[in-house]
């Protein structure tokens, strides 16, 4: 698919809602402390699968058209490249057009009306946005400050990854909730953006990601977070129209990190749910599972997981909560160690 392409425009949009990933553009300098011009200019990457784009874009351009035209903002989706099931949305313009413009992407995506406020049975939808790394810890805030801030305000979810993107200096800054909640966190986070940039110019040496068809599909990652293009689907979406019989897949888990898998209230095993499309069942323990293929039953110490879903699904819900138990196990290692302390958050 051809990526989209237009002309400027201006907008007269109202802040309070957005996502951001940073580089600013232009526009009035916010002194220290006080919260950037709306006016001010800012441009934003995320990344977004191939399905996603192709709703966003329309037929002959139309969608993206009409969320530019609504929004003001400047709305661009890069090339496909063959192989790698990622495409990187462009946004820019004003911080106000380009939160609105966020906003509009996520009802296109879940084909809601642009002119209606969420509602509490709106879906949510995972913003996957690139920061930069000299930029996240502003957007972190001490001891997860910023973060925490951000979700109050606009009742998103945001969880930053430790590991940069391969063969550049960004990280993914991943946004879930319904549109508006979208939008308003998206504003927060560019206002962030805008103030860090007025305090210290981007560096010359900051080097984007940009996918490549190179896409593999290695074993969980052991000595940290790393990003596999194709892994981590960019939106928690519906699950696609049936391509076969549902299958399962059982794999276990340690005892003791159980509770980092289920999250408060169940909100990391929901996460993964919605994101994999897949049926996830955390077993008591001492359940065994069926012995497949000569597969190992459970250890002592180990608690069986069953994963159900069509296999793509399978193989993300996988990844998605073996890079959950590493996530873990280096931060308990990181607490082992003197004088370390910890970064991030979600």
């Amino acid at each position: 698919m051809n990526s989209v392409k237009r002309e400027d425009s201006s907008a007269d949009t109202k802040p309070g809602s957005a996502e951001g990933n940073g580089s600013i553009t232009g526009g009035p300098s916010p002194s220290s402390g006080q919260p950037a011009s709306p006016s001010a200019s800012i441009h934003m990457r995320c990344l977004i699968v191939t399905q996603d784009a192709s709703i966003i874009i329309g037929r002959g351009g139309s969608h993206v058209n009409e969320i530019r035209e609504k929004s003001g903002a400047r709305v661009m989706v890069s090339e496909s490249i063959p192989g790698n099931p990622e495409r990187i949305l462009n946004v820019s313009g004003p911080l106000d057009a380009v939160s609105k413009a966020f906003g509009l992407i996520v009802r296109r995506i879940n084909d809601e009306p642009f002119d209606k406020p969420s509602v509490p049975g709106s879906r949510a939808v995972t913003i996957k946005f690139m920061i930069a790394n000299s930029r996240m810890g502003s957007v972190i805030g001490k001891g997860g400050s910023k973060i925490k801030e951000i979700q109050e305000a606009s009742g998103a979810r945001l969880n930053a990854s430790e590991g940069m993107l391969p063969g550049s200096t960004e990280r993914v800054l991943s946004v879930s909730g319904v549109a508006d909640a979208i939008h308003i966190a998206t504003y927060y986070i560019g206002n962030i953006l805008i103030e860090a940039n007025e305090r210290m110019p981007s560096s010359a040496s900051h080097s984007t990601y940009r996918p490549s068809s190179n896409v593999r599909r290695p074993p969980p990652p052991v000595g940290g977070s790393s990003y596999v293009p194709g892994y981590s689907n960019p939106y928690a979406q519906a699950p696609a129209p049936p391509q076969g019989p549902l299958q399962t897949q059982q794999i276990y888990i340690p005892n003791d990190l159980v509770g980092c898998i289920i999250g408060k209230g169940g909100s990391k095993i929901n996460e993964i749910r919605h994101m994999s499309a897949s049926q996830i069942k955390i077993m008591e323990p001492g359940a065994a599972g069926a012995v497949v293929n000569g597969a190992p039953a459970a250890s002592e110490g180990e608690r069986l997981v069953v994963i159900t879903g069509q296999p793509a699904n399978i193989q993300m819900a996988v990844q998605l909560l073996y890079h959950r138990l590493e996530q873990e196990k280096q931060k308990q290692l990181r607490a082992q160690q003197p004088g370390s302390s910890s970064s991030t958050n979600a």
